[in-house]
């Protein structure tokens, strides 16, 4: 059966397209929509979106195994890092290609520390509940949290949902942030997967000639965002994955609001309107696509069109994804959080970090200013950082969450995104990336203790 929903005798949604990939497009989109939007209210009164009411109910099978899950794969992974340095063995090369000589220190640290809390052996001073205790926690979580949020995410990566937002957003790209229509997809791309494969396709697209070196750097430093899947292990950190979707929602229009004002001030205004190939840009060619009616049925049919090519292997693969992506940030997590949490606990060092910054935290009546001060410049380093930090700090949830969505808008970092921006061909040099990076959150910070105080 096919079906044709033309419009005012405009065939904007495509003839033939089968009925099948238009339901499975909603059915999935809906789907993905409910499991990570939707609250629903518990037996004891609380209001929790199916996501967390499934990880909870995980949780609560495992139990005490959940640690020594945890530890054993701590140790897998550790194993699997030697073998891909000593052995020639495809398999071990391939899985941890990506994982340099610092990567298998941070996990073999997060394997012997991990064994220190689980078996109670070691000083106090790391097995301490807020100090290892709490880093060792936080990595079991992650691990849980990772590993079922980034296979579900696929309900809304994979059947059209976010091409329907791209599309939907692209008339008004040029008016409200200087770029062309094209880039509304590569705004949301990264909430896919990740910064870096945002700032890959945007590379890719700026190096085939469609953006200028304004627009490029532009995108790769406004919109990309960390994914979907990592929101969730942010939020699992934090310990408020109940506010999971408020997280979402407060970054994605924040993100926005900042990218309208961070593009049209330097250092951004002041890139050429220049092609890679020397073309330069014209008055004609920045006029902006219009908004008509016909836009809702394109964007049907780019989600219609997204989920006709899904095939149940991709949520397979999706899954082991997942489980290998969240396997390798639990041995992040537990190294860095315990190092981070010493060092939080035992020096001044954050203390001297967020001098400069309490003041203006007060300002905007934030609870906790002056613990969380120190998180705000950390996060130039790793988007997890801050967090973990805060975590371990015992702060208020509206504390939480305002650090947990701090550290998305502003991103900046030098463990992924930034990177990723300086290895590609995007004209975009350290210390334009430092200073992004500052105006971001200078003016991210206002905007996020609104939605903090809207929302608490």
């Amino acid at each position: 059966m096919d079906v044709n929903l033309e419009k005012d005798g405009v065939g904007v949604v495509k003839k033939g397209r089968e009925a099948g990939s238009v339901i499975k497009s909603i059915c999935g989109s809906l789907l993905g929509i409910m499991l990570f939007f939707i609250p629903f209210s518990t037996a004891s009164g609380e209001s929790k979106i199916p996501l967390i009411l499934i990880i909870d109910f995980i949780k609560k099978i495992l139990g005490r195994n959940l640690d020594y899950l945890t530890l054993g794969i701590l140790l897998l992974l550790c194993t699997t890092w030697i073998l891909s340095r000593v052995t020639q063995i495809p398999v071990f090369k391939k899985y941890h290609e990506k994982d340099g000589i610092m990567g298998g220190v941070f996990f073999g640290l997060a394997a012997i520390f991990g064994i220190m809390i689980v078996f109670k052996i070691g000083p106090g001073w790391i097995l301490h509940k807020d100090i290892g205790g709490l880093a060792f926690h936080i990595g079991s979580s992650v691990l849980l949290t990772v590993s079922l949020a980034g296979t579900l995410v696929m309900f809304l990566t994979e059947y059209g949902f976010l091409e329907f937002i791209g599309t939907l957003m692209a008339p008004l790209m040029r008016p409200l942030y200087r770029l062309p229509g094209r880039s509304a997809v590569d705004a949301v791309t990264s909430f896919v997967a990740d910064p870096a494969v945002g700032i890959f396709i945007t590379n890719k697209i700026y190096k085939n000639g469609y953006y200028t070196e304004r627009e490029a750097a532009s995108i790769a430093t406004n919109f990309s965002i960390c994914s979907l899947g990592f929101f969730a292990l942010l939020t699992s950190i934090g310990g408020i994955m109940e506010y999971l979707p408020h997280v979402i929602i407060s970054s994605f229009i924040i993100t926005f609001i900042l990218a309208a004002i961070v593009t049209r001030i330097p250092p951004l205004s002041r890139k050429k309107d220049v092609y890679i190939d020397g073309r330069q840009q014209t008055a004609q060619m920045r006029i902006p696509a219009p908004l008509c009616k016909d836009t809702f049925f394109e964007a049907v049919n780019a989600a219609v069109e997204k989920a006709a090519v899904t095939r149940p292997s991709m949520l397979t693969k999706g899954a082991f994804d997942a489980v290998k992506f969240a396997q390798k940030i639990v041995g992040y997590v537990v190294s860095i959080a315990t190092l981070a949490l010493i060092l939080a606990t035992y020096t001044p060092v954050f203390d001297w970090l967020g001098g400069p910054v309490t003041p203006y935290l007060k300002l905007m009546g934030l609870p906790d200013a002056q613990a969380i001060a120190s998180t705000v410049l950390v996060a130039i380093t790793e988007i997890a950082l801050p967090i973990i930090i805060a975590s371990g700090a015992k702060v208020s949830t509206m504390s939480l969450f305002f650090v947990c969505t701090l550290s998305t808008v502003q991103i900046i970092f030098f463990t992924e995104s930034a990177n990723a921006m300086l290895e590609a061909d995007i004209p975009l040099k350290v210390w334009e990336l430092i200073a992004i990076f500052f105006i971001r959150t200078i003016i991210a910070i206002p905007l996020v203790a609104i939605a903090a105080h809207i929302i608490f």
